[in-house]
């Protein structure tokens, strides 16, 4: 009875089916993450949209000039000072049969860095022309 049942060919399409409906569930979902990221991307916006708009109507009348929309890290100028000193001293100290290696390695380095950002109506100002 085993053998008859192991011995159906109409089963063996079965697994060719499951494989068929595996890729189509997983191309439909690699189709849908577009959607998905729009509808983060466009829940973001909003928060963002809303925040600003908040912020401006609970200080209305006591802050002085125009809050924006937009963060654009190209109107950032960021000016960086590094110095860096190195000092290198190698001798050979007495003892064993042909001396002690011994090389004493100083350095230090130094970074000074400032970042202005300027806002987004300034930005023909720091645009290179």
């Amino acid at each position: 009875m085993m053998l008859r049942y192991l011995n159906n060919r109409r089963a063996q399409a079965v697994v060719g089916e499951y494989a068929l409906v595996i890729f189509m569930v997983l191309g439909a979902l690699v189709a849908m993450t577009v959607y998905f990221k729009r509808s983060v991307q466009g829940r973001m916006h909003d928060a963002r949209d809303y925040m600003v708009d908040e912020v401006r109507s609970r200080t209305a009348g006591s802050f002085d000039g125009d809050l924006y929309y937009q963060y654009e890290p190209y109107y950032t100028r960021t000016d960086a000072t590094v110095t860096r000193s190195a000092n290198h001293s190698t001798t050979i100290l007495p003892g064993a049969s042909s001396g002690i290696f011994q090389k004493v390695v100083v350095e230090s380095t130094s970074v000074q860095a400032s970042s202005e950002t300027a806002p987004p109506r300034d930005f023909d100002l720091t645009t290179p022309q």
